[in-house]
């Protein structure tokens, strides 16, 4: 792999070629993808354990991805079957991680996230803010992917990444694939720009050389694309309370999504941490949901949000209150029926027609009762 800067000069283009560098230990790579866990994948992971001792060994890090799978990360300095690593170890350690964690219940994993949270107390890992830190792996899951899930650890992923991935390590790779593993192969390269450049600056360059569908990992009701439906509502929603929550266009409000609508205000004065929510389950459960949620990790400002909102409950008519406290949990909520697979016009009517209801409600209230930071 060749890396180049590239000026755009109108007149004479030019390249400067990066110079690769060799990770220095394997700690080190380590290090860097713990804190930047988005290098690992081309989808977001939560890393919840750091060399975890389990009784087949100890695996480098130990992340969720966003339905709940534990994905198994094997960091490898260098080639990917060389050194402490042979071709044939490279891939049967991380499925005998696999292996022992796929008898792992929820409280496990939990067991696993609270050691995890102990070190990161104590300082032996240094990566900043990047930790999601709650009072459970539940909560951080959901601070971390804006959504709870039902399941822990349905599916056990595997991610082999070194510097190089060798030809060997790929064709097993592709072989395990085959007979059903969910294996994935990461290359990650450092490069430095020269010396004599301007930049002080270096570049981590991911390739993922072993890859599958996400079909593969997805629970089946993650499945169902409700694109279309999430898109209207957002449209319809945009037109009715833009103006008031300070979005410039429907786009403003929330991107292309295939499963969930979520948005904060853009008002200065309204808490940032607040959600308003909407999750459709039409296909697999023949309902959705209109809520509130509750994301970030500052306790005194959700408390002074919960306060307000509990205050204010009674006063919307069909909603419940949640008994749960969880950061993002749903602090007021409407069930609507679905029984037909194809939502109708009517449905729509329904969600947005309540969903405005309870942005109307509670933003001017968020605004005049919550001291903003």
């Amino acid at each position: 792999m060749r890396v180049f800067q590239f000026d755009q000069h109108p007149d004479r283009p030019q390249t400067l070629e990066l110079d690769r560098e060799a990770v220095e230990t394997e700690w080190q790579l380590e290090s860097w993808l713990h804190a930047n866990p988005e290098v690992i994948l081309n989808e977001p992971l939560l890393i919840f354990g750091r060399q975890y001792g389990l009784d087949t060994g100890i695996p480098d890090l130990l992340a969720l991805d966003q339905w709940g799978n534990v994905v198994v990360v094997e960091l490898k300095k260098g080639q990917s079957g060389s050194g402490s690593a042979s071709e044939e170890t490279i891939l049967s350690q991380p499925q005998n991680y696999a292996q022992s964690l796929s008898g792992y219940d929820y409280d496990d994993l939990e067991e696993i996230y609270l050691e995890y949270k102990r070190n990161l107390r104590d300082g032996e890992w240094d990566i900043g803010d990047t930790a999601v830190v709650e009072e459970s792996l539940k909560e951080a899951h959901e601070t971390a992917f804006g959504g709870g899930v039902d399941e822990f650890n349905t599916h056990q992923r595997m991610v082999i990444l070194a510097e190089e991935i060798t030809s060997r390590t790929e064709n097993n790779a592709k072989y395990l694939l085959e007979q059903g593993l969910a294996v994935q192969c990461v290359a990650v390269q450092w490069f430095q720009f020269p010396d004599n450049t301007a930049m002080n600056q270096s570049l981590l360059v991911s390739s993922t050389v072993v890859d599958y569908p996400l079909s593969r990992v997805q629970p089946e009701d993650s499945k169902v694309d409700y694109s279309t439906i999430i898109r209207q509502v957002r449209d319809r929603m945009y037109d009715e309370i833009g103006e008031m929550t300070h979005h410039s266009s429907p786009a403003d409000i929330s991107g292309p999504a295939s499963r969930r609508l979520g948005f904060d205000s853009k008002h200065p004065d309204h808490p940032d941490m607040v959600l308003y929510r909407f999750k459709p389950h039409m296909v697999e459960r023949g309902k959705a949901v209109v809520s509130i949620g509750l994301f970030g990790s500052d306790e005194q400002e959700k408390d002074r949000v919960r306060d307000v909102i509990a205050e204010n409950a009674d006063q919307l008519e069909g909603f419940q209150t949640s008994d749960e406290h969880r950061p993002n949990s749903d602090l007021v909520y409407i069930e609507f029926e679905q029984l037909d697979r194809e939502p109708d016009e009517e449905f729509v009517d329904t969600v947005v027609e309540s969903m405005t209801e309870l942005v109307r409600h509670y933003h001017p209230k968020l605004i005049e009762e919550v001291d903003p930071e």
